[in-house]
């Protein structure tokens, strides 16, 4: 048997999901669990609840979607969509292999509760409709004959005012109105087999016909097409030109946290800001506003409070890394807001200051934090405990019994052999506050300047000490002079939650070539320096100077990663999505999606930041315009 799924946003002044997994408009529901699963819930609402029951309709049938905005008619010829004043439709016209395709007859649609088949001998096209949008789906019970070696091929007609374009990559379609504007999006493809082996797929696009390809030579079916999608774009109504909106992003669950480092607050220019975005109940959409707006009531001018912010639970850590905005003139603080008994709520008022005992200007304290649990981890890039400038070290902050409190460090990190210039203090942590992970692009590794490392530190059985003694240093064994190699920019998340995942961004800024990641998994023996990487993650259509590795992000349990390449396309910038093959990790340059923002401009920097969270990932753009401000910035939800 053989399942293709599919998944379309399309996106006008507001979105439409179609995703094999949803129709629907901006924002299906997010959760936490796989996108298979998640699609079976919203099944299983939706033939409990009337609403999303298709009913009878002339000449075909009908389904409505209050929570998307979204109504479907089927048709025995195709699915017409409204959405507004949208009309656009789809139609299957055939499969097979390469240029052989099986043409497909128009047939009745049949309905039961909230599914509608077409059905076609071997081939039964269906759709389900519940509150996370309109599945669709292809199910074949035997293979298209003459295969001859080439791909599985699916055809659909595309109709409506709009004009389609491959994106670059070949992952999904924009659909642009007669004035060039993308209005509709079909991004993100992936396909993976029945052994959850990655498969080439892709679009094809000639006139109004799409073509979704995948290459199943050795493919176990049944096969799945799942992409990301873009779900929300956020923004503030306050924002003004040069607020670096999204230099931070911090994702959990329904809750995003926003960083805007230059923010003016009264008179106090680049005392900075950070914003909560709460997702609706509905999912979320471009439309979302943000709960709470957060800044410090000590803050002063050049403070850049929001350079970086990380979220776990309840509790918010937000860095102000400079009391002169350059982010190593001033010792820095972090700060800790826990959400209110009554949710969040915009404020001044912070719970705890955390600050270093021996810091001093030029530190950078705070350039990056992390959080999990009750353990806080603040990096201080250019920390040496004196006036001079040093390696680096990050500090370990353990909240006390009676909760947050201002308060100096519980322990002080350093990597024993640190020298100037190591940049040591790019910082994750996991499993529960037991290990630590601080990244040090600038270090020398051999003759190699700049070649950079990252360091693995575990929590003491009598709990977290001052040390420069780590477990393991990671280097890469083909890494070069200039990699950056250690990048984990600000609020992203490096290691899984269990500790045995690690992901380092190699941007390669000092010899411009397109970028790269490693992911390094624990071995079973534990974790141990080395320089032997388990994957290296690349883009097949990278072009130097993409700095891909800029921003990265790893899932909980290890098996996604999201690279941020703030260079491609003039710095217009872009999200890559890679999933571990069920064989595990391994070296590839085929990403699973390639994301873009629909309105993206050149010099936006999307990808500068990226959080990813359940099947969403969030990625700033601190540069993009949005209405008539420039530069305020931006970031977006993606998600299946």
């Amino acid at each position: 048997m053989r399942i293709v799924r599919m998944m379309l946003t399309l996106m006008l002044l507001v979105t439409l999901t179609f995703c094999a997994s949803a129709l629907g408009r901006e924002g299906a529901t997010s959760s936490n669990v796989p996108v298979a699963a998640k699609a079976g819930i919203s099944a299983a609402l939706g033939r409990d609840i009337p609403i999303y029951f298709v009913h009878a309709a002339p000449s075909g049938l009908d389904a409505q979607n209050p929570r998307s905005g979204v109504a479907t008619h089927f048709t025995p010829q195709q699915v017409e969509v409204t959405s507004g004043t949208l009309r656009w439709s789809m139609a299957l016209q055939g499969y097979g292999y390469g240029e052989t395709l099986k043409a497909v007859q128009a047939v009745t649609p049949t309905a039961a509760l909230n599914r509608v088949e077409y059905r076609r001998g071997a081939l039964t096209e269906w759709y389900v409709n519940g509150p996370m949008g309109l599945e669709q789906g292809f199910t074949l019970s035997e293979p298209p004959d003459q295969i001859h070696g080439q791909p599985l091929a699916l055809a659909l007609a595309l109709h409506g005012d709009v004009i389609p374009s491959v994106n670059e990559g070949r992952a999904g379609l924009t659909l642009n109105d007669a004035n060039g504007k993308a209005r509709l999006r079909y991004s993100g493809l992936e396909a993976t087999d029945a052994t959850g082996k990655e498969l080439r797929s892709w679009v094809e696009l000639r006139s109004n016909q799409m073509f979704l390809r995948v290459d199943d030579a050795r493919a176990h079916y049944p096969i799945v097409v799942d992409p990301f999608v873009q779900l929300a774009e956020l923004t503030t109504f306050d924002g003004v030109a040069g607020d670096e909106f999204g230099i931070s992003v911090s994702l959990s669950g329904s809750t995003a946290v926003i960083g805007a480092q230059d923010a003016t607050i009264g008179s106090n220019s680049q005392q900075g800001a950070a914003y909560i975005f709460i997702e609706p109940a509905g999912g979320w959409t471009t439309t979302s506003t943000f709960t709470a707006k957060l800044t410090a009531s000590d803050g002063i001018a050049g403070d850049n409070f929001g350079a970086a912010a990380a979220i776990s639970g309840n509790t918010v850590v937000i860095g102000a890394c400079s009391q002169s905005g350059v982010c190593n003139n001033g010792p820095g603080k972090a700060y800790v807001f826990v959400k209110p008994a009554g949710g969040w709520v915009t404020t001044s008022s912070f719970n705890a200051e955390l600050t270093a005992s021996d810091g001093v200007a030029t530190d950078g304290f705070s350039n990056s934090v992390a959080i999990t649990g009750s353990t806080v981890v603040v990096g201080s890039p250019q920390s040496n405990g004196t006036t001079s400038t040093g390696p680096g070290k990050a500090y370990v902050f353990v909240k006390p019994t009676g909760g947050w409190t201002s308060m100096t460090e519980t322990a002080e990190l350093t990597a024993a052999g640190g020298q100037t210039g190591d940049v040591f203090g790019e910082v994750s942590v996991a499993n529960n506050g037991a290990i630590v992970f601080v990244g040090a692009p600038g270090t020398t590794v051999g003759s190699n300047a700049g070649q950079g490392a990252a360091y693995i530190f575990l929590r003491p059985a009598s709990g977290w000490k001052t040390t420069s003694r780590f477990k393991a240093k990671l280097t890469a064994s083909n890494g070069a002079a200039g990699d950056s190699f250690g990048g984990c920019q600000a609020g992203s998340v490096c290691i899984s939650s269990d500790g045995k995942t690690v992901v380092a961004g190699a941007p390669e800024l000092g010899n411009g070539g397109p970028g790269k990641a490693y992911v390094f998994v624990e071995p079973t023996s534990g974790w141990a320096s080395t320089s032997a990487y388990t994957a290296e993650l690349t883009a097949s259509n990278g072009v130097a100077s993409d700095v891909l590795g800029w921003s990265v992000s790893v899932s909980t349990n290890g098996s996604t990663v999201a690279v941020g390449a703030i260079g491609v396309n003039s710095f217009t910038g872009a999200e890559y999505i890679f999933v571990k093959p069920s064989s595990g990790w391994r070296t590839t340059s085929h990403f699973n999606s390639e994301l873009t923002p629909a309105d993206g401009t050149s010099g936006d920097a999307f990808g500068f930041s990226s959080s990813l969270s359940g099947n969403n990932v969030l990625v700033g753009a601190l540069n993009h315009p949005y209405g008539t401000n420039p530069g305020p910035g931006a970031a977006y939800v993606f998600g299946p």
